[in-house]
């Protein structure tokens, strides 16, 4: 069965229609969620337009939850989430828990009917705290790719992915969409691919994709990696959000083309009101110019995005934009 995918921002966790049922809730406030249910992922991560928000991705066919090696997993016909949580209390070492949490992750993967990855979005405390590559996102990086090789994950079938640093001193959430149809990843050619960075990012190279689409018999899940105002491998316009926000569109239209490039059968992707966007912004001050801005460039407003306080994973970069579309 096909399970009819349904994503949107909402206050709440009410479904659009009596047939949906809820696989995976992305919860954004200050507070703990209001709900307790196994779909929601809180990764400290908070709203600057308003108190509390859920990104709901909602299905018609039924979900099954379950629990295993430590991780949370729901399963339907077309997709499974699988979503690990630390505060990292009990460890130190931020290199050998994402190491073991991607271990153990690709492991759950593999076990569920839904073996292909296609998108990991990745949340680390303090992400910009120490010096070279003691960084913690670049130990981050270390942890990720060490799991990745002995898993016999190549580079080029990396999913596509989103690191940004969550609004807590420590902690680690990685959620994980897998599916069991067919998808196809795409680069931005006005980039290097991240798992080709040279080593002045790091021991090792981020391991993510740019972009992908995954095909179910009724519908295309378009997802768009973490994207920012990077040409080539080198950040553009250090310290002026402005003028990284408009680098960052124009490699989100040269995504799209990418994107539309490689699903000859689809339509042409486009972020409109069908897209769901998250925009993170490393100083909050930036939301009102950022918020028009994308407003007349894209049409798109609070139905559509989600503004989110959180640091980029390079120091100079001022915000980040991802998301999702379905046609």
């Amino acid at each position: 069965m096909s399970s009819g995918l349904h994503i949107c921002l909402a206050n709440d966790l009410a479904p659009p229609t009596a047939a949906h049922k809820l696989l995976l809730s992305f919860h954004f406030g200050r507070g703990p969620a209001p709900y307790d249910h196994p779909a929601i992922v809180s990764p400290h991560l908070h709203p600057i337009d308003r108190d509390l928000l859920f990104e709901n991705w909602w299905v018609t066919d039924d979900v099954e939850f379950t629990t295993h090696n430590g991780m949370r997993i729901a399963e339907c016909g077309d997709y499974a989430v699988v979503i690990f949580e630390s505060d990292e209390s009990d460890t130190d070492n931020h290199q050998q828990l994402t190491h073991d949490a991607y271990g153990r992750l690709l492991e759950v993967v593999n076990a569920t009917e839904h073996p292909q990855l296609v998108k990991i979005w990745n949340y680390i405390g303090s992400i910009n705290e120490g010096e070279g590559d003691e960084e913690r996102y670049r130990q981050f990086s270390v942890g990720r790719a060490l799991a990745f090789s002995e898993s016999n994950l190549e580079d080029r079938a990396a999913p596509t992915g989103t690191g940004v640093g969550m609004m807590r001193h420590r902690g680690l959430s990685i959620t994980a969409l897998c599916s069991r149809c067919d998808f196809a990843l795409a680069e931005n050619p006005r980039q290097v691919s991240a798992f080709n960075y040279p080593r002045q990012y790091g021991p090792k190279s981020p391991k993510f994709g740019r972009a992908g689409s995954v095909v179910t018999r009724s519908q295309r899940l378009h997802l768009i990696s973490g994207t920012a105002a990077i040409v080539g491998h080198e950040s553009m316009h250090p310290g002026d959000t402005q003028a990284q926000l408009d680098e960052t569109l124009r490699n989100l239209d040269t995504l799209c083309e990418s994107v539309s490039e490689i699903d000859r059968a689809g339509p042409k992707l486009e972020l409109d009101e069908r897209s769901v966007l998250r925009v993170y912004l490393r100083a909050p001050d930036d939301y009102p110019v950022i918020a028009r801005s994308l407003k007349e460039r894209l049409g798109l407003g609070p139905d559509q995005v989600v503004f989110l306080q959180g640091d980029i994973c390079r120091r100079e970069l001022m915000l980040e934009i991802d998301g999702v579309r379905i046609q």
